[in-house]
């Protein structure tokens, strides 16, 4: 069994009592996940994987704004940079 990212497990954690998310981000299991100056970074291990994380970046976003863990969220694939979603805890309701 593959260790997963603590701040992976952490963003899992926050839907585990929501099915539907989970399975939205059933791809960030097999994602780097660490954090650098504000910064959390996805980095993905193939294209797919890249596709899948771009589309649940509103359930990601959500959980790293209410825990605060970053201000910006950067997906990477072969440590190139491509997506980056804001994260700004004012558009998320309360």
């Amino acid at each position: 069994m593959k260790h997963i990212c603590q701040l992976a497990q952490l963003i899992l954690d926050f839907y585990r009592e929501e099915p539907k998310e989970l399975r939205q981000l059933e791809p960030l299991r097999i994602c780097k996940v660490f954090r650098r100056w504000g910064v959390l970074y996805i980095r993905c291990p193939n294209p797919q994987t890249v596709a899948a994380i771009v589309d649940a970046g509103l359930a990601i976003t959500e959980p790293v704004a209410r825990l605060r863990l970053a201000k910006k969220i950067t997906v990477l694939n072969n440590n190139t940079a491509v997506a980056a979603f804001p994260v700004d805890l004012s558009k998320i309701n309360a």
